[in-house]
């Protein structure tokens, strides 16, 4: 299966945009991966959207408040630790809002 256009996204944004552009610490990079390892852990077993049929279009407003929910009710995070995930997901949208603002359409349902 050809992966989608998030995946191609998050690899890119994960191995080169934030150490080579952003030039974050090795630190940062494992923590915003660790976020989008949530992420597609939410998508696949709480929202029974198969990891590799996650694309960019299917990360709604909607999508993204039940995950940051779902760390605060169903894993025990704390606000700090959800505020965290979110700037993450922020970072990666800012960068596909630099790359391509096409791909960065997000429906709100």
């Amino acid at each position: 299966m050809k992966p989608t256009d998030f995946a191609n996204h998050l690899t890119e944004f994960l191995s080169v945009y934030l150490p080579s552009q952003k030039n974050v610490s090795k630190n940062t990079i494992y923590s915003y991966r660790d976020t989008f390892k949530l992420l597609l852990k939410y998508c696949r077993d709480i929202q029974t959207i198969p990891v590799e049929r996650i694309t960019v279009s299917l990360l709604t407003s909607d999508l993204i408040t039940g995950f940051l929910q779902w760390l605060e009710t169903e894993r025990g995070c704390c606000i700090s630790t959800r505020n965290q995930r979110l700037a993450a997901i922020h970072s990666f949208f800012h960068y596909l809002q630099v790359k391509n603002p096409l791909d960065c359409i997000i429906s709100k349902k």
